[in-house]
């Protein structure tokens, strides 16, 4: 008993071509992909009888569903409520009051960043792109020395610009 041959064909401009296995499953396995996430989701609908149908192209095609997506405009009160989903977010983005304090807190930073010894300045200068131990090495100084300027000098600026602190 012979063992029938399969066919393979994919659609060329909704004509079915006749391929081999191997371009079959290079063209088919995309589109067998974004069909398996989208059932899985729920935005699917095809059935198996229209499965050959599918090109993977979900939004456009008859069998799409919204699946699990909501929409930020999704009524989320009763019928005569207009509160939406989106309303109830909050709002990271920093205010203009905030962004003034910030900037007025860096001037002030730097006002007494200014104000330091040289030894100070260069140490923080150095703690900006470097670890305590790599920054003593570079001031050539032990690193518990260099832990007490640093802490001293954290210090000062703490109590320069504790006004700006809630």
């Amino acid at each position: 008993m012979q063992k029938k041959a399969n066919r393979y064909f994919i659609p060329i401009d909704g004509t079915p071509i006749e391929v081999g296995e191997e371009v079959y499953r290079a063209y088919y396995r995309p589109i067998w992909n974004t069909r398996y996430h989208a059932q899985k989701n729920g935005e699917c609908r095809c059935t198996k009888a229209q499965i050959w149908k599918c090109d993977g192209i979900c939004p456009g095609c008859p069998f799409y569903a919204a699946g699990k997506k909501v929409s930020l405009d999704t009524a989320i009160g009763g019928e005569d409520d207009d509160l939406a989903l989106g309303d109830t977010l909050a709002d990271d983005a920093p205010t203009a009051d905030s962004i003034l304090m910030d900037e007025e807190l860096l001037k002030a930073l730097y006002d007494e960043l200014d104000r330091l010894d040289p030894e100070g300045k260069r140490i923080c200068e150095l703690m900006m792109h470097h670890s305590e131990r790599e920054a003593a090495e570079i001031m050539g100084m032990a690193r518990s020395t260099f832990k007490r300027h640093w802490a001293k000098i954290r210090a000062v600026l703490q109590d320069k610009l504790k006004d700006y602190y809630i």
